[in-house]
């Protein structure tokens, strides 16, 4: 038996995701024409288990053979309109994410309100990876629900994808952020406090300093403190920097932007 067959059947046999994106990780290493044929091949399976991992192989494919996007992209879409399982649509729409076609955007946008959150996780992820910008208003509106989802790594991603990868900004974007500054994921929690930091939102400024004082302080905040710039800040970040528990530049760099002492230099 062929070496890519084996890595196949081993990473359809486990039900460790550590295992077994390994395995996939494997799989992409044999031919690239082999493993295109193999994926697409699995993609129009009948077993569930089978079509998911066609999709996780296909959409990890494009980032290392350029010349697969067309018919990846084809099997993708193909796929996303007959695929009625949960787990094998999450890993779909996942690939197509990773594909980075925006034209999926349109075929993607109906499952914000899946009821599987593996679904609702895969389109976080798409919608903030896919979508070009400005937002355009679906992306907007899909984004904004979703960073209410029920489900914290949605949160998460949805968060992260309206509030740093994004631009977009406005009432409704900073309300969204917002609702997440006291979120009980820390990363969303981050990622919010973050988008609301580089938008000059102040109402950030209080949930901030709780953030930097918390145990759980992480980069994300600190580079959010120098984002913000606001001099509120400046006693919870001293108090970090003495207790040598964040990193010292990161650090000296949100001091020095809430004391106003790193000002861009003016024009000549």
């Amino acid at each position: 038996m062929r070496s890519l067959d084996v890595r196949i059947e081993a990473a359809l046999g486990t039900f460790d995701e550590t295992c077994r994106w390994d395995l996939i990780g494997g799989v992409l290493s044999e031919c690239p024409d082999e493993v295109l044929q193999v994926g697409l091949d699995l993609v129009r399976r009948n077993d569930a288990r089978e079509r998911a991992l066609g999709a996780d192989i296909l959409g990890r494919l494009v980032s290392v053979e350029p010349g697969s996007e067309r018919h990846v992209l084809a099997a993708l879409t193909e796929a996303l309109a007959v695929e009625d399982e949960d787990a094998p649509l999450a890993s779909v729409v996942a690939a197509l994410g990773h594909a980075g076609d925006s034209a999926a955007l349109e075929l993607i946008f109906p499952l914000a309100d899946h009821p599987s959150a593996e679904v609702r996780l895969a389109v976080a992820f798409a919608l903030a990876t896919l979508s070009p910008e400005p937002l355009g208003r679906d992306t907007r509106s899909a984004l904004i629900r979703l960073c209410r989802d029920t489900e914290a790594e949605v949160r998460d991603w949805a968060t992260f994808g309206l509030g740093t990868l994004s631009t977009a900004d406005g009432p409704d974007v900073r309300d969204a952020l917002l609702a997440r500054a006291e979120d009980s994921n820390l990363q969303a929690r981050a990622e919010a406090l973050f988008g609301l930091a580089v938008r000059r939102d102040p109402r950030a400024v209080p949930h901030l300093i709780r953030a930097l004082q918390s145990p759980h302080v992480g980069e994300l905040e600190v580079d959010a403190a120098a984002a913000s710039g606001d001099p509120r800040l400046l006693p919870a970040l001293w108090a970090l920097k003495y207790a040598g528990i964040a990193d010292q530049l990161r650090l000296r760099r949100a001091i020095d932007r809430c004391s106003g002492t790193d000002r861009p230099p003016l024009p000549a």
